[in-house]
């Protein structure tokens, strides 16, 4: 059985439609009502959800992992639904100069970082990275220290 979404669980894919984002980030909003709005506001998020998707791509805690651009307001795509959402929510109060900007952008860096890391590395703790090697006898023993988070794994 295919996982649900995130934040929609009456839908049975594993992530939402863009539409469907837009209007609940439109809602959060708060402006006016999400139903009213025309084609050319949705236009206005499909190129607020490929912002995402390349500040998605230029993340370092991204997998690389390819992801396309959206082309209709129907398309779904392998991206958590909070990132799509927090990041509609920022890109939208940029656009409109509004003061909710200064919510929005630390929440939208949070979301991004926090599901990024979960699905690079799951659950697990950041330690240091030894950039060259190192002398410490842990990496002399035969151990691997990972570029992600630090783990040493023999």
């Amino acid at each position: 059985m295919a996982e649900q979404s995130n934040t929609n669980p009456h839908i049975r894919e594993k992530n939402s439609p863009l539409q469907t984002l837009a209007m609940q980030a439109l809602r959060r909003f708060g402006d006016f009502h999400p139903g009213t709005i025309d084609g050319d506001v949705m236009l206005m998020f499909i190129e607020f959800a490929n912002m995402i998707i390349d500040e998605i791509r230029l993340h370092p805690y991204h997998d690389g992992a390819e992801i396309d651009y959206y082309q209709s307001a129907t398309d779904v795509r392998d991206v958590p639904d909070p990132i799509i959402i927090q990041g509609l929510l920022y890109h939208y109060a940029m656009q409109q100069a509004s003061d909710k900007v200064s919510i929005y952008m630390p929440m939208y860096n949070r979301t991004l970082n926090h599901h990024l890391w979960q699905k690079l590395n799951g659950n697990t703790k950041i330690q240091m990275r030894v950039r060259d090697g190192g002398t410490n006898k842990r990496n002399l023993s035969g151990g691997k220290t990972s570029n992600y988070n630090g783990t040493v794994t023999y």
